[in-house]
C-alpha cells in the first residue's frame, strides 16, 4: 500500500492506495481509501477521465456540482459516476471517510451490465445500481473492517465475484476502445469503422451502449487525460510543445479543451494541483 499525508491548520487528509488483485487489472484502475477533514467548505475539481469512479462512503454525504451550471447540484453518500465529458465539482465540510474504486471502461460495463449511455454524465446512488441491500452490506463491511488492507481485500472479493457473473463487452467495441486508448485518442473514427467493417452509425451506437459516450467523445477525453497526466508528472515542455505531443493541432485547440473539460486554462489547472496527491482544488 502507498500512503500520502497532508496536514495544515485548515485541511488534512490521508490517502491510502493499493493495486487491485491481478485478476482485476483489466477491469479496475486502482483503489484509494481516504480520510480527511476540512475546517471550511472544501471544493475539488473532478475533470473527465477514461474510467468510472465508485465511492463507498463511511461518513457524511458529498455535494456534486455541475461545473458549467453551479446551481445544479445533488447530494450523495455512496455513488457511482458514469463516463463524463463535462467537469463537476465535489464539496464537503468537516469529516470525510470512504473508499474509491476507479473502474476501467471495460470493467464498468461488465460490473454494471446496463446500457452505459443511461448513466453518462450522471451520478447515481449505489443503491440504485446494486440494490439498497447489497450497497448497504458493502458499506457496512468496509466501514467495520480492521484496517485498509482488510478493506481492499474485501473489495477484491466483492468485485471478483460480481465481475465473474457480468457480461463482457462485445469484441468489436473492446478492440476499438483498446485502439483508442493505445493512441491516446488519436485513431480516427472512420479508420476504426473500416478496420471493423462497421458503419460509422453502428460503431457510435455500440460505443454509447457499452461505453457511455460515442467514440469521438471518448477519444477527446483520452487525449485530454493524456495531457493531464503529463502535467501531473511535471512535464518540462512548454504549452505549445505539450499540445502537439498530446495530439492537439495547435495550442489554441489545447486551451479550448482545457476550458471545456476543466473550466480553466492549462496554467490555472496546474496551479490548482493539491499537494500529496490530493487532487485539484475547485
Amino acid at each position: 500500500m502507498q500512503v500520502k499525508l497532508h496536514r495544515s491548520d485548515a485541511l488534512s487528509w490521508a490517502l491510502i492506495s493499493r493495486a487491485p488483485d491481478a485478476r482485476l487489472r483489466r477491469y479496475v484502475i486502482d483503489y484509494q481509501g481516504y480520510r480527511e477533514h476540512a475546517q471550511a467548505p472544501m471544493r475539488r475539481l473532478q475533470a473527465p477521465f477514461a474510467g468510472l469512479p465508485m465511492i463507498v462512503s463511511f461518513g457524511p454525504s458529498l455535494a456534486v456540482i455541475n461545473g458549467d451550471r453551479p446551481a445544479e447540484r445533488a447530494v450523495h453518500c455512496s455513488f457511482l459516476a458514469g463516463l463524463h465529458d463535462v467537469h463537476v465539482l465535489t464539496q464537503y465540510q468537516g469529516e470525510q471517510m470512504g473508499l474509491q474504486v476507479n473502474f476501467t471502461l471495460l470493467g464498468a460495463y461488465r460490473f454494471l451490465g446496463i446500457a452505459m449511455s443511461d448513466i453518462a454524465n450522471r451520478c447515481l446512488g449505489l443503491g440504485d445500481l446494486l440494490g439498497d441491500g447489497e450497497a448497504d452490506r458493502l458499506a457496512d463491511q468496509l466501514c467495520d473492517a480492521a484496517g485498509w488492507g482488510r478493506r481492499f481485500d474485501l473489495v477484491d472479493r466483492f468485485l471478483l465475484e460480481r465481475l465473474r457473473l457480468g457480461r463482457a463487452m462485445s469484441p468489436d467495441v473492446a478492440w476499438a476502445l483498446a485502439s483508442l486508448q493505445a493512441s491516446h485518442g488519436a485513431r480516427s473514427i472512420g479508420t476504426l469503422g473500416r478496420d471493423l467493417s462497421l458503419s460509422r452509425k453502428t460503431l457510435i451506437q455500440r460505443f454509447r451502449a457499452e461505453v457511455g459516450l460515442g467514440p469521438k467523445a471518448v477519444a477527446n477525453v483520452l487525449r485530454f487525460g493524456h495531457a493531464v497526466d503529463r502535467i501531473r508528472a511535471a512535464d518540462g515542455q512548454g504549452w505549445a510543445e505539450l499540445a502537439l505531443a498530446c495530439g492537439y493541432c495547435d495550442q489554441a485547440h489545447f486551451n479550448r479543451d482545457f476550458r471545456r473539460y476543466s473550466g480553466r486554462t492549462p496554467s490555472a489547472f496546474r496551479a490548482s494541483l493539491l499537494p500529496a496527491g490530493g487532487g485539484v482544488a475547485g
